[in-house]
């Protein structure tokens, strides 16, 4: 992948991240994916109800973590291999639902971990988040219970 390639793929990347994610214009949603995308994320630690790892599915997680975590989130390439992108995200949300099996509390948390995107045809054909559940929810924990303190 060229460098001018790369640049239009980060660029396309955070239009997803602002207009999709943030700004929640799921309408707007297929403009940023290729039609063989698929996610490859383990999420079942969350414990949703939408666990499919087409477009749909992710349509349906979306609106579910959006239900129960209020998301921002915001990402820094680390670095590219060929048509991956590595990424840090950062995930700011409110504990506004039953998640991991922690009752809503109704208080903001961060939690930071790595990803990567890979990109075919200037779109976006697959992505994963390693994040590790019990560090996760670990961090999570420390947040909303001493914000309750």
């Amino acid at each position: 992948m060229s460098g001018e390639d790369r640049v239009q793929c980060e660029v396309t990347l955070q239009r997803y991240i602002d207009e999709v994610l943030n700004q929640r214009h799921d309408e707007r949603i297929e403009e940023f994916f290729h039609p063989d995308f698929r996610h490859e994320t383990d999420e079942s630690a969350l414990k949703f109800e939408n666990t499919d790892v087409d477009l749909q599915g992710i349509q349906a997680g979306m609106a579910e973590m959006r239900d129960k975590l209020d998301p921002r989130y915001e990402a820094e390439v680390i670095r590219w291999d060929g048509d991956i992108v590595h990424l840090d995200w950062t995930f700011r949300g409110v504990h506004q639902g039953e998640v991991m099996g922690l009752a809503p509390t109704n208080k903001p948390f961060v939690v930071t971990y790595p990803g990567w995107t890979r990109f075919k045809d200037g779109r976006i054909i697959s992505a994963r988040s390693d994040w590790d559940p019990v560090r996760t929810l670990e961090a999570v924990k420390a947040q909303i219970y001493a914000a309750q303190a």
